[in-house]
């Protein structure tokens, strides 16, 4: 037997690349709602909304499924502006992926009545350049099937 013939086959998962990617929207979510006291000066009292929801990612390019989490988060009163539509992370040795979209108040209610129906299902995003096993996102959509 040849030296190649003993070789295992070894797997390789590919690297993150900016560029378009698309997304599945895997089942059931969590959504979850609060407040938080923001020490001062001066004190107050901050609301917190976001919902959490188990999806797999693929490019078009790669034939290689991402196992991952979509985070969406609606603004607080203190961080009203966001430079990026999300970030797309690299979870450090698992072959996983976080994307964490941010949404308008406005927005968090509709996807609200959408996750409920159960009709949130397809997704598209575009990132961009990164560093440090993150990758800011430009764009993100969403499909929504309607009976």
């Amino acid at each position: 037997m040849s030296h190649d013939a003993k070789k295992e086959p070894t797997f390789k998962i590919p690297e993150v690349k900016p560029g378009d990617w698309r997304g599945e929207i895997l089942g059931g979510c969590t959504v979850n709602f609060g407040q938080v006291v923001q020490p001062g000066p001066p004190r107050r009292s901050v609301e917190f909304t976001y919902a959490i929801m188990p999806a797999a990612f693929a490019t078009p390019e790669v034939r290689f499924t991402w196992p991952g989490v979509i985070m969406v988060m609606a603004p607080t009163p203190m961080k009203t502006e966001f430079p990026d539509a999300g970030l797309l992370f690299k979870v450090e040795h698992l072959p996983s992926l976080h994307l964490s979209l941010q949404v308008t108040r406005g927005q968090f209610s509709d996807m609200l009545r959408m996750l409920e129906a159960k009709r949130l299902r397809d997704l598209h995003f575009t990132v961009e350049d990164g560093a440090n096993g993150a990758w800011p996102v430009f764009s993100w959509g969403v499909s929504v099937g309607l009976a």
